[in-house]
């Protein structure tokens, strides 16, 4: 497993890489620790420039070094990426050079929107890279991931193509899995609930329980917040782009204005 933690050094990001070796804590990984600094190339700037670059490295080799020393599993190895690149670009070369399966990103809360990196461009990275993406809130530590929600728009995906995707992604070993089905305005809400994973077909899928929330609480601050209360985890697939939006945007998404304590993994179908 290939990991590509987006760090800024900032205790947000931090917290997502620790994170992530929480994650994979009993499976073999590689992280590599990719931070972007604008650097100025100038002549005139040639001593600043190399005492910006050397602090930089040491910034990264610490933080690697947290990590390294975080960690309790053997098989875990780490290695420093930095690039003067723009964000997606830097990202996508990381993806293809380091065949990397899943990204991990702070995410700021609704009054932190404005980081250079949390904030605008953990969306950007969001919408733009197809890679499992995990955006971990910085004040969430890890913790079994036994109760998760999926909202889904079928009008964009089949559920046997969702189901398909979220088993192909095989980072949900067991617990429950609950699916919020939005109709193609987000409006009509059916809940229903099942085991997860162990599921050959659709046609094997049987809902433990079924139940219709009110149109109001659809990408409302109440379901927000009872999605925060029962579940562990928000699962997104990224071909549901209207319900990325509502869930992530920077601007207009619900978690903009409201502040969300869950993880939220976006699983993008790469075949």
């Amino acid at each position: 497993m290939n990991v590509l933690i987006l760090t800024d050094f900032s205790e947000v990001s931090e917290n997502a890489g620790k994170y992530a070796v929480d994650f994979f804590r009993d499976k073999p990984a590689s992280f590599y620790l990719l931070n972007i600094h604008d650097f100025n190339f100038s002549r005139s700037a040639s001593r600043k420039l190399e005492n910006e670059l050397i602090q930089t490295l040491e910034k990264l080799q610490k933080a690697v070094g947290d990590l390294q020393a975080y960690t309790s599993n053997l098989a875990h190895e780490f290695a420093t990426i930095l690039s003067s690149d723009n964000l997606i670009n830097a990202v996508r070369k990381a993806l293809d050079e380091k065949k990397i399966d899943m990204i991990f990103i702070g995410a700021a809360s609704q009054a932190g929107h404005q980081h250079p990196l949390l904030g605008d461009h953990a969306y950007e990275v969001i919408r733009k890279i197809r890679c499992n993406i995990m955006a971990v809130p910085g004040d969430r530590s890890f913790s079994e991931l036994k109760r998760i929600v999926l909202p889904i728009d079928y009008s964009t995906i089949s559920p046997e193509r969702a189901f398909q995707q979220m088993e192909r992604a095989q980072f949900i070993d067991d617990g429950r899995l609950t699916v919020i089905e939005l109709d193609e305005d987000h409006h009509v809400n059916t809940t229903s609930e099942m085991a997860w994973p162990s599921l050959p077909g659709t046609e094997s899928i049987q809902a433990t329980a079924a139940s219709t929330i009110e149109k109001t609480k659809i990408f409302s601050e109440d379901l927000l917040m009872e999605i925060q209360d029962k579940f562990d985890m928000i699962v997104i697939l990224g071909k549901n782009l209207g319900v990325c939006d509502h869930f992530l945007h920077a601007n207009y998404g619900i978690c903009a204005t409201v502040h969300n304590s869950l993880p939220i993994m976006v699983i993008h179908d790469r075949e």
